[in-house]
């Protein structure tokens, strides 16, 4: 199994390979009988020895592909560096996989900066702010297996969501959240600027 970002490809005994990406809420579930099968499964595999997985995706912005290089091949041979595998040198940075939207709003909160900020007007001190943000949060979702109960309390991931008017971080501070870019982004003023 690899991965780029948000996508992951099995490679099995033969080709094509089946390459997987996520969306908002596809997973991978594992199990031996077909009674525990998940809700919303799009693809199974069953193993000589019994066990069996399923990629499930509830909301289907999920993708299957076949696909004989995943690693050489669009969609994936299009993405930029995974921010989990290291940073490129700073002047190097372009486009960059896995980052989705909680991720982007976490990380510019972690690192006190605004969504509207043009990338060009940030400081050499911000942009390795920046950096160390995308970094920590990124090794951190990694490091408790995306199980979003163990982040800490004061990440903005946990009061983000739902639009919710007058919502607040677990620091009490004011969340805003406006269309910016094309995305929804959730954000504190307070905080960054």
């Amino acid at each position: 199994m690899r991965r780029r970002g948000k996508h992951l490809w099995l490679e099995l005994d033969r080709r094509p390979w089946p390459a997987f990406h996520f969306g908002m809420t596809g997973r991978f579930s594992f199990y031996r009988g077909e009674a525990d099968r998940p809700r919303f499964w799009k693809l199974e595999l069953a193993t000589d020895d019994g066990r069996r997985v399923a990629f499930s995706d509830a909301r289907r912005f999920g993708r299957i592909r076949l696909q004989q290089d995943p690693a050489r091949e669009p969609p994936i041979a299009r993405l930029g560096f995974d921010p989990l595998e290291g940073l490129p040198s700073a002047p190097d940075q372009s486009l960059f996989a896995g980052v989705g939207n909680w991720v982007a709003d976490e990380v510019l909160y972690q690192a006190r900066l605004s969504p509207h900020r043009p990338a060009r007007s940030l400081s050499p001190a911000e942009v390795r702010r920046l950096r160390r943000s995308l970094q920590d949060v990124i090794e951190r979702a990694v490091s408790v297996n995306a199980d979003s109960d163990r982040f800490p309390a004061t990440w903005l991931f946990h009061t983000r969501w739902g639009r919710r008017a007058g919502a607040l971080t677990a620091r009490d501070e004011a969340i805003v959240h406006e269309t910016i870019g094309g995305r929804t982004t959730a954000w504190v003023p307070s905080r960054q600027s």
